[in-house]
């Protein structure tokens, strides 16, 4: 959760040099954007954005008892060195980037980061992680679908509330 609190205080952080653009100006650059991205993933085909296409080597985790999974966990949380499926963390850091701010971005940070740590977590305890595997990847669009419209109950509380 470490990695996506960084990624997210940085994202809040740059929110602030970005706050001296008057807010309506801002939000209507967000609304077009994210529109877009939620309806392709609502669709149940996300856009496939800018990332690194590869996932962090699991021979991180046996350097050391702590260095290891602490590196691995790390580099999953902040998204930056690893694969994602869908588009809402683009669109995530966009909206705290553009309206949210240091505390939304810590906020969505840990959120993040959360989310990154509960994958390995139940896939592991799920007694059957290639069963895991193939439930997740037979249910993925609906997944994105769920997330995209939590993301976009999280956007609306976001502009309408905060």
């Amino acid at each position: 959760m470490l990695g996506g609190l960084v990624s997210g205080t940085v994202a809040g952080a740059f929110g602030g040099l970005v706050s001296v653009v008057p807010d309506a100006v801002r939000t209507w650059a967000l609304i077009p954007v994210v529109a877009v991205l939620l309806a392709f993933e609502l669709a149940g085909r996300p856009l496939a954005l800018i990332q690194n296409r590869r996932l962090v080597p699991q021979e991180i985790i046996p350097r050391s008892r702590f260095e290891g999974p602490f590196q691995f966990g790390f580099e999953m949380g902040t998204g930056v060195r690893t694969f994602t499926p869908t588009a809402l963390p683009h669109a995530l850091v966009l909206t705290v980037v553009l309206v949210g701010g240091l505390l939304p971005g810590v906020l969505a940070g840990l959120g993040f980061g959360l989310g990154r740590v509960l994958m390995p977590l139940t896939r592991s305890l799920s007694g059957d992680p290639s069963g895991w595997d193939r439930h997740l990847l037979g249910g993925l669009a609906w997944v994105g679908r769920w997330c995209g419209a939590g993301f976009l109950a999280a956007l609306a509380i976001l502009l309408l509330g905060w």
